[in-house]
């Protein structure tokens, strides 16, 4: 419980550092979907002093050691906070957002992917619903799957956690 507690509070860290780099630079990378190799990235610009961290609701993390090595991949699920009016008038709406990472030999986080969506924008970028980590090829090491939910419906997808992002085994479509 303890090493679980100090997973979560690094991975909402990372969630909110990634929620606040979107809001600094809308529109560069508005459909952030797995790629059949991803490289990794920086995790986007540092947040200003005293800035605050974005609520997230609905937290859930699980924790998986896909390859039996005991290096954990960490899969955060959450919404960001009710809606609430910005600085134009504007009313945003709760997004949700999948977070995963997986730690490095000194114990940091490394993030391989990071969706960010909303009801209005599921015909570009789908819910990502983790179902559970799963051997779809019987090799012995475990994938991530997926239930990815658009406008249109919904499509079960599968993702191998590699040492830098996500390999796609399998995207259905809606």
């Amino acid at each position: 419980p303890a090493e679980e507690a100090v997973y979560r509070t690094k991975m909402l860290d990372l969630a909110a550092t990634e929620i606040r780099a979107r809001l600094n630079a809308p529109s560069k990378d508005a459909a952030a979907t797995p790629k059949k190799s991803s490289a990794s990235k920086p995790a986007g610009r540092t947040p200003k002093p005293g800035a605050s961290k974005p609520e997230l609701d609905a937290v859930s993390l699980r924790i998986f050691d896909l390859s039996n090595s005991n290096e954990p991949v960490l899969v955060l699920s959450a919404k960001t906070g009710s809606p609430a009016a910005g600085a134009a008038g504007t009313v945003e709406e709760p997004k949700e957002i999948t977070l995963i990472a997986r730690t490095n030999l000194d114990g940091e986080l490394h993030k391989l992917f990071f969706s960010e969506t909303d009801s209005r924008h599921l015909d570009v970028t789908p819910r990502m619903a983790l179902i559970d980590a799963v051997d779809a090829d019987g090799d012995g090491r475990g994938e991530l799957l997926f239930r990815r939910i658009f406008d249109s419906g919904s499509a079960y997808a599968i993702y191998r956690v590699t040492a830098d992002g996500l390999w796609t085994l399998f995207e259905g479509s809606p």
